[in-house]
């Protein structure tokens, strides 16, 4: 999922196994095409949500496996799961295969319900706090073990368009409501400033 992107850039070729997987639909790349693919870079940009924990599945095309849900898992308005664990891996591993190169957590975030207009009270979104204090967290662990991990950026800011699934679901740290345009900071927004006003200890 990865290295077919970040091995021909970092690195100036493709994974070997690609070629089993796509059989006659993967291409016969001349070597030197592969190789002007690797130009430095400035930072890199990682999007972090969730992981997928699979199995093998013979009928699934073309990586012959096919997810598993974990059922004891907090889970996202989308079906993702919720493993915080899973950035700090993810950091990691990036430091391990292509070296220290500089980074930032360009997106990360969930979609948890959230009343289409907001209470009179606010919006308390306590699992989307929960998602962003424990993948802050994992972000801390990485720069902890030597990632150079330069920012963080959630997404999103406001409830947005969000792709195929339009306007059904919302990962904005600030609600909107779409038919005033009201916009409102959840508790979520409340958190993430202190966050931020306190340099990482509004973690704790």
């Amino acid at each position: 999922m990865n290295r077919q992107y970040l091995d021909a850039a970092l690195l100036g070729r493709y994974p070997e196994e690609l070629a089993e997987i796509f059989g006659e639909a993967w291409p016969d790349w001349k070597p030197e095409e592969v190789a002007a693919l690797r130009v430095p870079i400035d930072f890199l940009g990682v999007n972090y949500y969730t992981r997928n924990v699979t199995r093998a599945d013979a009928t699934s095309w073309p990586l012959r496996a096919s997810a598993v849900r974990q059922v004891h898992a907090t889970h996202t308005e989308m079906s993702w799961e919720v493993f915080p664990q899973g950035l700090e891996d993810t950091l990691l591993w990036v430091k391990k295969r292509y070296g220290d190169v500089p980074l930032y957590v360009t997106e990360n975030g969930a979609a948890f319900y959230d009343p289409p207009q907001a209470p009179a009270d606010g919006v308390q979104d306590p699992l989307r706090v929960a998602y962003l204090r424990d993948h802050l967290r994992a972000v801390h662990g990485a720069i902890a073990a030597g990632c150079d991990v330069r920012g963080y950026f959630v997404w999103s800011l406001l409830d947005n368009l969000e792709w195929a699934l339009g306007f059904s679901v919302r990962l904005g740290i600030v609600h909107v409501d779409f038919e005033s345009q009201r916009r409102t900071p959840k508790a979520s927004a409340r958190f993430y400033s202190k966050v931020i006003a306190t340099n990482g200890r509004g973690l704790a």
